[in-house]
């Protein structure tokens, strides 16, 4: 492993939220930016973060303080999910969304949610010209 991804790992599994807020937002930029420059830099790390996300999302969200606001953990750990949850994850995040009173996150939850159902709803592409889809 390199030193960017050392580094990203080491933030990621840090002690301290705000810190893996980060973590998981830089994520959520890298794979953004996947559209414009071809690839994540961070993708060899993808399911460690989804798996920190889901840990995040089994705990009560935080409350605020003044590096982080209220609930802040439960945003970033459900808009990283927008890139990486699976279908076996949609009740976590269900669960998060119908216990939540923050309107933030419920909007980010539903939005994973939808994001899973998207993926596992479309159509494979075809990945080579002239191979066909099913």
């Amino acid at each position: 492993m390199d030193i960017p991804l050392q580094a990203f790992e080491a933030l990621l599994h840090s002690p301290n939220v705000p810190t893996v807020c980060r973590a998981l937002n830089m994520y959520q930029v890298a794979a953004a930016y996947t559209r414009l420059s071809g690839g994540n830099p961070l993708e060899p790390l993808a399911a460690d973060v989804r798996q920190v996300a889901l840990e995040i999302l089994s705990r009560p969200p935080v409350d605020a303080s003044e590096d982080i606001p209220a609930g802040f953990d439960h945003v970033s750990a459900l808009n990283v999910l927008t890139q990486l949850a699976e279908p076996a994850d949609l009740d976590v995040i269900a669960a998060v969304r119908e216990s939540t009173t923050n309107d933030q996150v419920r909007a980010v939850a539903e939005l994973a949610a939808a994001s899973v159902s998207g993926r596992s709803d479309a159509p494979r592409q075809p990945s080579e010209p002239g191979e066909s889809g099913p």
